[in-house]
């Protein structure tokens, strides 16, 4: 792994809140303001509809109804802004979401795109064609998810004391590593960087095995970080996912940060992997970071 000399802080510009207008969106906007108001960043409220076309109208009526629709989705997404001092505009669209993601990404120059889930049956259903893990498949910028297991406590966006960046020591990680050591730094947070064995393999000199794995996330920390944060580093063993679920629930933690490789695919496995079982059961909010300098 490099060697971090110095921290680096990462400033959002453009932030997008996608909402479906459900209870599950309400903590994520509480997030996405936030940082937008402690970013100084452009504010995007976005929604995504599938065109449902009634079987009693046609022609004129037709297209009445969804100019109707779309002026009441857009008016939904005004009122949601409208109590903000933000810098702020609602973004519509229709059709497959992520191509307004993709489209939305490159035109407003989206760096941040936050979101809530509705957990884990939530996001089985997203698989065959919605929602969250269509836009951690499609997003090329750091997505930031607020699941049903975030305290009450942790819904105030400006409330983090305490980062766990989870790493599984590939290359692609040392991307992801700035975003937990900006979180951590602007707001003098406690930082951990953990890896965790996976215990399905056969681990020889496990003891040799940790101290290595301890020097690489002890790398990943620069040297100034002494200086504004107590940072911590810790090996576990197990299932990765179990582990930093409950690391996180007994840490306390305000967020997870995981980091992805820039061509990661999610196979029809996705739903088994880590990424998706840690953002279905976190009990606080995750940012999946993917690497952009591979």
């Amino acid at each position: 792994m490099q060697v971090l000399e110095s921290s680096t802080k990462v400033a959002f510009k453009n932030i997008l809140f996608l909402t479906d207008f459900t209870e599950a969106s309400q903590p994520a906007m509480q997030y996405a303001i936030e940082l937008a108001q402690r970013h100084g960043a452009k504010f995007y409220a976005g929604h995504v509809r599938t065109p449902e076309t009634p079987q009693f109208l046609e022609g004129p009526a037709l297209t009445t109804y969804f100019n109707e629709v779309r002026e009441q989705k857009r008016a939904e997404l005004s009122k949601l802004i409208k109590p903000y001092i933000l810098d702020a505009e609602v973004l519509l669209a229709e059709g497959f979401i992520e191509y307004a993601i993709q489209r939305w990404t490159i035109s407003h120059g989206i760096d941040l795109i936050v979101l809530g889930t509705h957990g884990r049956q939530g996001l089985q259903r997203m698989l065959l064609g919605s929602t969250a893990e269509l836009i951690l498949r499609s997003a090329n910028c750091p997505v930031l998810t607020v699941g049903p297991h975030v305290s009450r406590r942790k819904h105030d966006g400006d409330h983090m004391d305490r980062v766990l960046f989870a790493t599984d020591l590939t290359p692609e990680s040392e991307y992801a590593i700035s975003y937990a050591l900006s979180f951590a730094h602007e707001r003098c947070a406690h930082l951990t960087c953990m890896h965790v064995i996976d215990n399905s393999g056969n681990v020889q000199d496990r003891r040799r095995v940790v101290s290595y794995c301890e020097k690489e996330l002890r790398s990943l920390v620069p040297s100034d970080a002494e200086l504004w944060c107590e940072p911590h580093v810790i090996v576990g063993e197990g299932d990765p996912a179990e582990e930093i679920v409950e690391f996180a629930e007994h840490d306390n933690s305000d967020l997870i940060v995981l980091g992805l490789p820039k061509e990661k695919v999610f196979s029809g496995h996705f739903r088994t992997g880590v990424t998706y079982r840690v953002v279905s059961n976190a009990p606080c909010p995750v940012l999946t970071v993917r690497d952009m300098l591979s």
